[in-house]
């Protein structure tokens, strides 16, 4: 692996102990607050129920685009109100590098077992953050459906991306498909994000560690999968680096 000093650090000291995780959260969500553009964006986002997750996964973010070549591709499974995205996109365009950015959605408030969502024009919050923040729409594209759809799945059949973040439905047998279907995709050497997926497998101290049926599918279906190398967590967002096809 060739990764930055500041991600190569956060994986030669990452343990699996509660009080490491409950530090290295800590740290990170301070990173966050110092940097005016991350907190911002954190803070609207916050402020307008435009997303979850915790503070810290934005210095996480950052330290992966940081990694990413000056033009790159980024897949997001599962997008709500388009936090992640926009996120992306700024972080991108505050440090001079080219995003192509692909959102899979169903553009509705569609319910899992674990989950619901409020109604509303989802298509007009995800254009409403971009606008926030000054960040073009130009190379964000949204493919409408289930990830499981055939529909989905043939529209993003021949395409592979830097980094992918799977964060859809919390079903066990949806993300057991969405980690066969969608980690494939991960290019040698890029980055699988995966969401909502501690509980159970690793010690996160007192920080919220996801939800049962996420841990178990990346337990079942990805811990011990060779092409993949776990680099470390931070709360329940877990990342993985593709090591081989």
């Amino acid at each position: 692996m060739n990764l930055t000093p500041e991600l190569q650090m956060c994986v030669d000291l990452w343990k699996n102990e509660d009080a490491y995780n409950d530090k290295f959260h800590a740290d990170l969500t301070k990173a966050v607050n110092r940097d005016p553009v991350l907190k911002a964006h954190r803070d609207w986002t916050e402020a307008n129920q435009y997303g979850f997750g915790d503070r810290a996964f934005g210095w996480v973010w950052k330290m992966l685009v940081d990694q990413m070549p000056s033009e790159f591709s980024f897949l997001e499974v599962g997008v709500f109100k388009g936090q992640i995205l926009s996120l992306v996109a700024l972080i991108a365009q505050s440090s001079g590098k080219i995003a192509n950015i692909t959102g899979v959605t169903t553009l509705t408030n569609t319910p899992d077992v674990r989950c619901k969502y409020p109604p509303g024009d989802y298509l007009g919050w995800i254009h409403e953050i971009y606008k926030q923040f000054s960040v073009p729409f130009d190379h964000t594209k949204l493919v409408i459906g289930k990830s499981a759809d055939a529909h989905v799945l043939e529209h993003l059949a021949h395409q592979t991306f830097d980094c992918v973040y799977i964060d859809g439905s919390h079903d066990y047998a949806d993300v057991v498909a969405d980690i066969r279907n969608y980690a494939p995709k991960v290019k040698v050497g890029g980055f699988l994000i995966m969401d909502d997926s501690s509980i159970g497998r690793i010690n996160v101290g007192s920080c919220w560690s996801g939800l049962e049926d996420v841990a178990r599918a990346v337990k079942d279906h990805l811990d011990n999968d060779p092409r993949f190398k776990f680099l470390f967590c931070v709360g329940h967002l877990n990342l993985f680096y593709r090591l081989k096809a």
